[in-house]
């Protein structure tokens, strides 16, 4: 898996807390906590911008590059405002490649399934996978291809071919995508 690495500097004590995160999302700046792995909590700040596109591109593994020194982490939390999407804090748990870690992996549908041009309704029922595996295992996203789910077809737990190396964490029966027929038919 690639990281997303981002540029940071490390937060001074007059930067954390409440008040000084809002000034530091004022000017553009996203505050994250780095911990685990047996090390001291550090505080950093980042570009927002580069964030959000990491998020926007379901980047799990992040590299920040501060003060002459690199971590490299897996989102453990994302913090948002209460009122819109923007995030307002982010924790990340220190990794290694040999690490075995729990998180989810995103799902991307690829093509238009023939129940859905036949009038039928397409079901996500879930965007996010919870997976387990090697750091070094892992993928941002996976590709399900759906153009041949009829109406009431089902991609079960089971159906999901993962890369080596990771499992999935749902029971196989349970439903991951659904095509629902056209009403009355």
């Amino acid at each position: 898996m690639d990281n997303f690495v981002m540029k940071g500097r490390a937060r001074q004590a007059s930067e954390i807390g409440s008040r000084a995160s809002r000034r530091l999302r004022a000017e553009g700046l996203m505050p994250i906590n780095i911990y685990g792995a047996s090390k001291p909590n550090t505080p950093v700040v980042v570009n927002s911008g580069e964030f959000y596109r990491a998020l926007e591109d379901h980047h799990l593994l992040f590299q920040v590059d501060f003060d002459g020194n690199s971590e490299t982490g897996i989102i453990k939390e994302v913090q948002y405002d209460t009122f819109s999407d923007h995030t307002i804090h982010a924790d990340l748990s220190r990794v290694k490649p040999d690490d075995i870690v729990e998180t989810t992996m995103s799902i991307v549908t690829t093509g238009i399934p023939k129940g859905v041009s036949a009038g039928g309704t397409l079901d996500i029922a879930y965007h996010h996978v919870p997976v387990r595996g090697k750091v070094a295992n892992l993928e941002s996203s996976m590709s399900i291809k759906i153009e041949h789910l009829e109406a009431h077809g089902v991609i079960r737990a089971k159906d999901i071919q993962m890369p080596a190396g990771v499992e999935l964490l749902l029971s196989d029966s349970t439903p991951v995508i659904i095509v629902h027929a056209r009403k009355g038919s």
